[in-house]
């Protein structure tokens, strides 16, 4: 419940302490005095959106704190569970401010937390029921709605809509993997045979350098070959070969070495010069009797190196680039093929999908046809209640989908399931039953609206139900039935309603009035707690207005008199 509503700098409401009870309060006040600012300050409490227009002109901020206890431990668990937070006791203290720049600032006893976890919290503890409300009555979804809320069958319909989600889901993927088979099996075509193509020719890294070079010797073998022949001749092989003369030299030096020192320096420098002439020449000979040459190897050689310069044309500079390529169409290969195992299995979830999906929704269907049976005498019940003792009410249940001759496709349904609903009255003796939409005069409306929600307040769990003026166009004479309605319903929930008929306001556990004047140029609202002599003054203030006298002051007095006796006995 909300145990206690603080306002500060809100429009026209300077500072504002409201106490309520856990039962029925009501505000009260003539019109254009403010009322409506008090269900403003709850949708702002509540997360809603507003601009810095409502900071009181001249101040920084406005304010709005509420402080709930929460009897229900499912919802307590349920607020553990969101906020993540296990601390979170009974008492829950909301606020939020907005100051003159337009920022926002929302707390959690006293932490701070998002606008969004706000709205998510306060969702969960009041349900505001606006005066216009009547209008959305005439939409099949919002009836779709009413009747889920009150056969507790949401968590049905949410898993109804979760798979037709998926299903449209799946099924748009798969008609793009459909879409693209064509394209896939092409492109599987194409890297398929680029990767055989690759693999054949079983590329080595660093191979096309050592074939350039081997390429190079074999061009060149004619010339290796006649250079080191005549290189060796001339060493060793011809009649004035110079390795003889060499020899001669190093004989000579050393056959005067032993007369100077100097000598037997330059004699053993000779000397190792020869000798590494001697293994040049050795070296030489070694590879003049080694040296083959076969042009059938430089012909497969060439081969060789044309296969690879065709490769790097097409996947690459080099062969690392075309290795690189091949791993590169390996991955796509395989994410090709997984696509196409992926429209096999999409085939088969969307098959076990729609089939659950179908189960749901004649579930769902079956529900909502029992509910409907259900809440249709209650609703007569409450009609005879506000003044239409002879109206009946029906909920008509259709589903194309399970009509064969309609030949609807499961998918064809929308996301809230396989029903299509309508709400028919008929008012008076005699007469058919047809939509709501069609023949309820506003009255009526208004009338059913009530009873419906008469009926879902006994299955609704948010703790604090909020009636903007459901008085609106209704008399004294209903309004006293409204009265015992809401007296009704406040046993089970705590209810907060905005009202101008006093057959409404005597039944109230708290009553709040709301006030309006000026002072010193600036216009304030008031809020004050109605009670005693003060409380009778205003309900024959609501009576008759500034026209109260003695005799609309007992009418009070009986008015609440009577309401307190109406109470006891619904108790």
């Amino acid at each position: 419940m909300l145990q206690e509503l603080y306002i500060s700098n809100f429009v026209l409401i300077d500072k504002a302490t409201i106490t309520l009870s856990e039962r029925l309060n009501v505000f009260s006040g003539a019109t254009g005095v403010g009322k409506s600012l008090v269900i403003g300050a709850l949708h702002f409490i509540l997360g809603g959106r507003f601009t810095q227009d409502i900071v009181r002109n001249g101040k920084d901020e406005a304010v709005v704190v509420g402080k709930f206890y929460l009897k229900d431990d499912s919802l307590l668990e349920y607020f553990r569970k969101t906020l993540d937070n296990t601390n979170i006791d009974e008492e829950l203290l909301l606020q939020r401010s907005i100051d003159s720049n337009g920022r926002n600032k929302c707390r959690l006893n006293n932490a701070p937390i998002t606008l969004s976890i706000l709205k998510e919290i306060g969702q969960s503890l009041i349900n505001i029921h606006g005066q216009h409300e009547h209008e959305t009555l005439l939409q099949g979804m919002n009836q779709l709605q009413i009747l889920d809320d009150f056969g507790c069958i949401s968590p049905l319909r949410e898993k109804f809509s979760s798979l037709h989600k998926q299903i449209k889901e799946k099924t748009a993927l798969l008609e793009g993997l459909k879409k693209n088979q064509r394209e896939r099996i092409e492109k599987t075509e194409l890297y398929a045979f680029q990767a055989d193509e690759i693999d054949k020719a079983q590329l080595g890294v660093g191979e096309k350098e050592a074939l350039e070079k081997e390429r190079c010797l074999l061009i060149n073998a004619e010339k290796i070959y006649n250079a080191v022949s005549s290189c060796y001749s001339q060493l060793y092989e011809t009649s004035d070969a110079m390795y003889g003369t060499l020899k001669s030299i190093a004989r000579e030096l050393q056959s005067v070495a032993k007369f100077d020192e100097d000598l037997v320096k330059v004699s053993e420098s000779y000397n190792q010069s020869l000798y590494q002439i001697e293994d040049i020449a050795f070296s030489l000979g070694k590879y003049k009797e080694n040296f083959s040459y076969d042009p059938q190897k430089l012909s497969s050689l060439e081969e060789r190196l044309d296969t690879i310069r065709k490769l790097t044309a097409k996947y690459g500079n080099t062969i690392d680039d075309v290795l690189s390529y091949r791993n590169e169409i390996e991955a796509k290969l395989k994410q090709l093929s997984e696509e196409g195992s992926s429209i096999e299995s999409l085939d088969e979830e969307l098959t076990a999908t729609t089939a659950l999906l179908k189960q749901k929704g004649c579930e769902l269907n079956k529900k909502r046809i029992s509910v409907a049976e259900k809440l249709a005498p209650l609703i007569d019940k409450e009609l005879g209640d506000l003044g239409i003792p002879h109206g009946r009410f029906q909920v008509e249940i259709k589903s194309p989908f399970l009509d064969d001759n309609e030949g609807v496709s499961i998918l064809e349904t929308n996301s809230s399931g396989i029903s299509n609903i309508e709400f028919l009255i008929s008012p008076n003796p005699g007469e058919n039953l047809k939509p709501l939409r069609k023949i309820a005069s506003g009255g009526e409306i208004s009338r059913v609206m009530l009873a419906l929600k008469h009926q879902l307040a006994r299955v609704d769990k948010t703790p604090v139900l909020v009636f903007d003026e459901i008085d609106a166009n209704i008399g004294g004479r209903m309004g006293e039935v409204i009265g015992e309605k809401l007296s009704s319903i406040a046993k089970s929930h705590q209810v907060i309603c905005i009202t101008h008929l006093p057959q409404i306001a005597c039944y109230a556990d708290e009553h709040w009035k709301v006030s309006k004047f000026v002072k010193t140029g600036k216009t304030y609202s008031t809020i004050e707690n109605m009670a005693g002599e003060h409380r009778i003054e205003e309900i024959a203030d609501m009576i008759r207005g500034a026209e109260k006298t003695d005799i609309t002051r007992k009418q009070a007095r009986e008015m609440l008199r009577d309401a307190k006796k109406k109470n006891k006995a619904g108790n």
